[in-house]
């Protein structure tokens, strides 16, 4: 099982150059795409990785503490190698994990959760991002899996 530094360094080193070449070469996306693409996949990389299931033996006064903020409660949530290192389940709880912090987030300022109409436009008016990202976040997962493989 590979150490976070020999994760970062092989996604940011090796596999993000390698796909960002294969996305553009193959769906030829906008610049503002490869850019979603490159900041989903580092970030991904960086804070979102599956082994926030131990994010509560991150230190909390560093850069990576502070943005691991979200997944302190989600690692007491999620044993370590469980759920969190599934291929396809482990992106998705912590999407829906960040997702639900903007909820409360948005419910906390506006006293109200934005209506089905509002979720919907924004998926319409976004999609692409949206894939791109989410896309960035799958592809770091997968990149992070195969090394402790």
């Amino acid at each position: 099982m590979a150490q976070y530094k020999t994760h970062t360094r092989f996604n940011l080193i090796l596999a993000l150059p390698i796909l960002l070449g294969l996305t553009f070469y193959t769906l030829h996306p906008t610049r503002p795409f490869l850019v979603t693409f490159g900041i989903a996949f580092t970030y991904a990389t960086l804070f979102m990785n599956p082994d926030l299931d131990l994010a509560h033996q991150i230190k909390l006064f560093s850069l990576r503490g502070v943005l691991s903020l979200p997944f302190r409660l989600y690692s007491r949530v999620f044993r370590h190698r469980g759920l969190s290192h599934h291929p396809l389940l482990g992106s998705l709880t912590r999407i829906l994990w960040l997702a639900l912090w903007a909820l409360l987030t948005f419910y906390l300022i506006n006293r109200a959760f934005p209506n089905h109409k509002s979720l919907i436009q924004f998926y319409l008016s976004y999609k692409p991002y949206i894939f791109y990202g989410f896309s960035g976040i799958f592809l770091a997962d997968l990149c992070h899996l195969l090394l402790d493989v």
